[in-house]
């Protein structure tokens, strides 16, 4: 083989490695925007776990949805199939109750939501709405279950990442519902979904 039909063989080999869905994510560039997608997603539990070509094999698989400020993203009693992380902007997580709506939580980029039906397949416990513009990156169980039978490790690292999430939001609930049982009153401060509204 002369040093001329080298250079010609290797494009070969990496023009078909593109070809591969797999392997074109590891041998093309990301786009601004899946750079800007896995940089936020490397600083959210969720996806924290996750080595940079991890996060890069799963690209294909979350889906990006916008909401316009006001819209309701998911309404309480809704399937719940998938689990969010917020991108840009912010949603409000609030609960109808006798009286009316009652907020809990305002979340904002890297935060996430909707994590037990997601697991369980119940109906969503909660409203969402965007309370701004807001963008989303989805991530729903049928790919869950794809990354199980493909990818395994990635899975377990996902799943794992979803038990420490709600294992730390019921410590949280229980610490809340413990003081209020202490005082007879309300506890202000941190909710077990994010910021107090």
């Amino acid at each position: 083989m002369t040093s001329q039909q080298s250079p010609s063989g290797a494009r070969r080999v990496l023009a078909a490695a593109r070809k591969a869905p797999l392997l074109s994510m590891v041998f093309r560039r990301l786009d601004l925007r899946q750079q800007e997608i896995v940089a936020m997603l490397k600083r959210t539990p969720l996806f924290a776990d996750l080595t940079d070509s991890e996060l890069i094999e799963i690209l294909h698989l979350l889906h990006e949805r916008a909401f316009a400020r006001g819209e309701t993203i998911f309404s309480e009693g809704e399937p719940g199939l998938g689990v969010y992380v917020v991108f840009k902007g912010e949603v409000e997580i609030g609960k109808v109750t006798g009286d009316g709506k009652g907020n809990l939580a305002r979340l904002g980029p890297g935060e996430v939501f909707g994590e037990v039906s997601f697991l369980d397949g119940s109906g969503r416990s909660a409203t969402t709405t965007a309370e701004t513009r807001t963008e989303l990156i989805g991530f729903y169980r049928t790919e869950l279950r794809e990354l199980l039978e493909n990818k395994p490790a990635i899975a377990s690292k996902i799943l794992f990442a979803l038990a420490r999430q709600l294992g730390m939001r019921l410590r949280a609930t229980n610490r809340q519902l413990g003081e209020k049982m202490a005082t007879g009153r309300d506890v202000e401060g941190e909710t077990t979904l994010g910021r107090v509204v």
